[in-house]
């Protein structure tokens, strides 16, 4: 009989639901056939009204009404609501979790979001259910206090500066460990060298590749940095990224490129566009952030969530892999001076971005989920 994994995660943004998918993708790899697991949204799908509400607020919060997010992150990191809020609204979710959780009957629960730990491990009491509870911390660098549970199994984290801060935040250093951001099996599986990437592609061979992304909503100021990359560097050709946006993909489909320039609505091939280029320029996120450190790939970020991904950029400065503006001209003038003729930084950054690269992630992860089963 197969043992039950049960990811509890929220659609808030895309990285829970990716890192959940990395982690079981490689349970199977390593196990195949041995495990059941099950990744539901349990915030929109397994709470009552308006709770279930929720994570739809998301994009707005990080978009128009950043100012709200920015005051919240603020707010709850000071005022705790797992100390405060949580004891109040765990009965009113009550019901639903609890039955979730009878449902799918686990024999272990991985909490990928830092909103499933606390209350979560309340229903458990309450359900009479022991057994493993695990936390895989998806935030890079600055993470929310929520992240955080003493009573955890285990809790593993994605680079040091994020294990300092568990431990302030009271976690037992026996139970965290630095394992690197879950990414998925084709990006610790390796790709082709550059040059058999770009002919696949039907990429120029003889010029850089600036790869542009807004992750899977396309996020940001997409069009005016393409637009000021394309009209102040002629020496490069450029790969955009629009993801579900298919607004900015047909607006910039309708532009007449000074360069080579190539535009993608929502890719499934990441790891080959990442190997094929050069630089990438993109939102702090921490599984991109991670996927272009596996790649070697050196990074300009353009824009960051306040809160989680502040402390990303610091990251990426402090560790010389890469830049900030938020200044599409700059972005491009940026760019001029790293692909002159003679400029050893490129390859300077993808070396220094190769040795903070953990590819191995998601299989460490695995193993030790199964070996506490």
């Amino acid at each position: 009989m197969k043992k039950h994994i049960v990811f509890l995660m929220s659609d808030t943004g895309g990285g829970h639901r990716a890192a959940a998918e990395a982690i079981a993708e490689a349970i199977h790899y390593l196990n195949p056939d041995r495990y059941k697991t099950f990744l539901d949204d349990i915030w929109k799908d397994y709470t009552p009204w308006p709770f279930n509400k929720l994570p739809g607020t998301y994009p707005w919060l990080t978009g128009p009404g950043i100012r709200v997010w920015k005051l919240m992150w603020s707010v709850s990191n000071r005022a705790r609501p797992d100390k405060v809020v949580f004891p109040t609204v765990s009965p009113v979710l009550k019901k639903k979790v609890i039955g979730y959780l009878r449902q799918t009957q686990p024999d272990i629960l991985v909490s990928v979001h830092p909103l499933m730990n606390d209350i979560v491990l309340r229903m458990m009491r309450w359900a009479n259910l022991e057994i493993p509870f695990v936390t895989v911390v998806t935030d890079m660098v600055d993470i929310h206090p929520l992240w955080i549970h003493p009573r955890v199994t285990l809790c593993m984290v994605p680079t040091e500066p994020a294990r300092q801060a568990a431990l302030k935040y009271n976690m037992p250093a026996e139970k965290l460990e630095v394992v690197g951001q879950p990414v998925a099996l084709k990006f610790a599986n390796g790709v082709a060298d550059k040059a058999s990437l770009r002919e696949k592609l039907g990429l120029a061979l003889d010029r850089k590749a600036i790869l542009l992304v807004g992750g899977g909503e396309g996020f940001g100021r997409i069009y005016e940095t393409a637009r000021a990359i394309a009209s102040t560097v002629s020496e490069v050709q450029l790969l955009v990224i629009c993801g579900r946006n298919k607004a900015l993909k047909q607006q910039l489909e309708q532009v007449s490129w000074e360069i080579p320039t190539t535009v993608y609505g929502f890719v499934d091939n990441m790891p080959e566009l990442m190997g094929s280029a050069d630089i990438l320029v993109t939102k702090a996120g921490p599984g991109t952030i991670s996927e272009a450190f596996v790649a070697r790939l050196p990074l300009i970020l353009f824009d960051y969530i306040p809160g989680q991904e502040a402390g990303n950029v610091t990251y990426v400065l402090d560790n010389q892999v890469g830049a900030f503006s938020q200044d599409p001209q700059e972005i491009a003038s940026l760019i001029i001076k790293w692909v002159q003729p003679g400029n050893p930084i490129l390859q300077q950054m993808a070396e220094r971005a190769g040795a903070l690269a953990r590819p191995e992630a998601s299989l460490t992860i695995a193993r030790n989920i199964c070996t506490l089963i």
